[in-house]
């Protein structure tokens, strides 16, 4: 009962009594009769449609008129740029039925099925209506592997094959596999009708690939018919289900559904109900987006991916708007270039990755590009030129997806500055020194938490993340391995007690939602200091300074107030495979160039333990996902402790030159020529006269 009143607490009241309306219709059949299973044979489209012309003269003259239209010139021009052959491999594989899932794991199917979990080797039912269908608790495991294939992604790269090659193949393949999911998904049977999200990111695929695959002998009139029907049963779905992601799961859902929905009226305007899909669309984009972007650029979600994935939505209609003469303006189109700002400021400028932060799914929703997964430089790119008509980066190697969506590339670059920022709305802070990039973590939460991560920091030295979010990895495993992935033990902070940050309630669900106050953020001539603590392990305060001058980064932790015996484990997780012990706390990073860089613990007691842990089961340490589905073993340094008392632990990490020295002189760290003053944090325990 407890667990359940803050549950209310956190999620408020409308959130629980539609949640509760909603199950109950559910379990009572209330929701299967509002989604009646039907054929598309059966459809008499002509009664939809609010014109007497024929079907294809209407998609041919909307699509010429209003969809993208990529520079094929350009394109062509500019293959070994942006690495195209690496599109035609892609969409030869997909005719061969090999898929990429995640961006990361290729599946071999002899024959497509589309209800298939490759993770589990389970089947989810085909013949049970979505609404008997469980997703996370379900015998066939992670629903995301089914729905991965089912978002038919793999559309842009035939699309690109296409227009480079023109090799009919690719055409032929696109419509032979839209039949097969049309064949063996009937409407509203099996688990790819469950999410109206998954059914528009397939009105998106579907509309591009009619878009690219419009003048082919492949596009018979019955192909068009059967999926102007499909499209408008999505699309009618997606409407009518809409209320589930405006009220209950409150998130990018709805940003993707209200862009399912538009895309579908504004492209196909001929429609009986597209005005209504272009102006709820419309509507709820603005809406949604304008509070789920907070002032400051940083996103609800607390995920840089999901963050990634609603700007991809945003760019998508925006850029449809543009081309048909339906504007977004005023406040929506501000916070639009605010977040996209914000991930610029996340970003490292070698190679376009930003920290592993928050949920991380895989999600790629418009993959008409061969850049790695991680590099956020085509989305970013596209999307600051569709709100200014700038570029964002000078390189042309991350201009393909502007370029499929009718940009103009040949512009100047509006760069902002990236440097050290507070970004209180959210509870980000970042440091920045010439090629040295920190960010850390201090947010009260005011919408669902999804990790207990507060003053975690995150360090990079160019594109190398010495210092590293251990990202995901699944939304359906062990719970050893979601509260690892989720929870406090693989972030680089302190655990009090081997408790997390919150309370765990569910797979998405954490109670009492951490607390947090920045105390400063300064920037001086050589140095930026943030300063800030949180209230997760109330009656103790864990309380975190991190100072960044060139070369050195300096973590000094206290924890303060009611301390009675406490066990105390202070984790660093690093995205760097060379690590090892030199001497009694002290540890050497090898960076993949051969630089190195060193770590310095100082302990309040000097029986403390010190382990690294890489790829550990028991316990779950050392682990780190970059791909949705994959965990890959990283070294994780864990200094074990006990305290009676106020303490305090110092962690430096300094690029290694055989001229630097690193002292602590009572409450003054001297590192080099730099001094810092360590007493601001007004720890008890003060070290005196070591060297560090």
């Amino acid at each position: 009962m407890k667990t359940k009143i803050e549950v209310v607490r956190n999620m408020g009241l409308s959130w629980t009594m539609f949640r509760a309306k909603y199950e109950m219709e559910k379990k009572l059949g209330l929701l299967k009769k509002q989604y009646p299973v039907f054929s598309y044979s059966k459809v008499d489209l002509q009664s939809k449609i609010i014109s007497d012309k024929s079907l294809k003269e209407l998609v041919k003259r909307k699509l010429k008129k209003f969809f993208f239209q990529p520079d094929v010139e350009k394109l062509t021009a500019s293959k070994e740029v942006l690495n195209l052959n690496n599109a035609i491999i892609e969409a030869d594989d997909i005719l061969q039925h090999k898929f990429n899932y995640f961006s990361k794991h290729v599946i071999d199917f002899e024959a497509i099925d589309w209800h298939y979990s490759p993770f589990t080797k389970k089947n989810s039912p085909d013949k049970q209506h979505w609404t008997e269908i469980g997703d996370l608790s379900s015998d066939f495991g992670d629903i995301k592997w089914i729905w991965e294939l089912s978002r038919f992604t793999f559309v842009y790269p035939l699309c690109r094959a296409y227009v480079i090659t023109g090799d009919e193949k690719y055409a032929s393949a696109f419509w032979s596999m839209f039949e097969d999911f049309i064949q063996h998904n009937p409407p509203e049977l099996g688990v790819n009708y469950k999410c109206g999200q998954e059914m528009s990111f397939r009105i998106m695929a579907w509309t591009f690939g009619l878009n690219t695959f419009f003048n082919s002998t492949e596009t018979t009139d019955e192909r068009l018919e059967l999926m102007m029907k499909a499209i408008y049963h999505h699309a009618d779905h997606v409407e009518k289900h809409f209320d589930f992601a405006l009220k209950s799961v409150k998130n990018n859902h709805s940003l993707s559904e209200a862009a399912g929905m538009y895309t579908a009226g504004i492209v196909f305007p001929f429609f009986d109900l597209s005005s209504k899909w272009v102006n709820k669309g419309k509507k709820y984009i603005q809406s949604e987006a304008n509070w789920q972007i907070y002032d400051d650029g940083s996103y609800i979600q607390h995920s840089f991916n999901y963050q990634r994935l609603a700007i991809q939505d945003l760019t998508w209609v925006v850029r449809l708007g543009q081309i048909n003469g339906d504007k977004f303006e005023g406040e929506f189109m501000g916070k639009f270039e605010k977040t996209v700002e914000f991930l610029y400021q996340m970003q490292n400028p070698v190679d376009g990755r930003l920290p592993n932060y928050g949920m991380n799914d895989g999600a790629y929703i418009h993959p008409f590009t061969s850049r790695e997964y991680l590099d956020y430089r085509p989305a970013l790119q596209a999307a600051w030129l569709t709100l200014t008509g700038s570029r964002l980066y000078e390189v042309p190697k991350v201009d393909e997806i502007a370029i499929w969506l009718g940009l103009e590339t040949d512009r100047q670059c509006s760069l902002p500055d990236r440097e050290s920022n507070l970004f209180k709305d959210g509870g980000y802070a970042t440091l920045r020194n010439d090629d040295q990039f920190a960010m850390i973590r201090c947010a009260t939460f005011k919408h669902r938490p999804v990790q207990a991560d507060m003053l975690h920091v995150d360090f990079w030295h160019g594109e190398h993340n010495i210092l590293a979010d251990a990202g995901t990895f699944s939304y359906n495993t062990s719970p050893e391995y979601l509260l690892y992935f989720n929870g406090t033990a693989s972030h680089n902070t302190l655990m009090l007690n081997d408790r997390d940050q919150m309370t765990k309630a569910s797979r998405f669900i954490w109670l009492n939602w951490t607390k947090s106050k920045v105390l400063s953020f300064t920037k001086v001539e050589n140095a930026t200091i943030f300063e800030g603590e949180h209230y997760g392990y109330s009656p103790v305060t864990h309380r975190r300074g991190v100072y960044q001058l060139q070369d050195v980064l300096i973590i000094v932790d206290d924890l303060l107030g009611d301390i009675q015996t406490e066990k105390v484990s202070l984790r660093w997780l690093f995205g760097i495979h060379d690590v090892k012990e030199t001497s009694n706390g002290k540890w050497e990073i090898t960076l993949p160039d051969e630089s190195k860089w060193k770590m310095k613990v100082i302990q309040p007691n000097m029986n403390g333990t010190s382990s690294l842990h890489c790829g550990s089961t028991a316990p779950v340490a050392g682990w780190r996902s970059l791909y949705y589905g994959d965990k890959e073993a990283f070294p994780q340094l864990i200094i074990d402790d006990e305290i009676t008392e106020s303490s305090r632990y110092i962690s430096v990490l300094y690029k290694d030159k055989p001229s630097i020295e690193v002292s602590l002189n009572e409450n003054t760290l001297v590192i080099g020529n730099e001094k810092v003053n360590l007493s601001t944090l007004g720890s008890s325990k003060i070290f005196e006269n070591m060297e560090i």
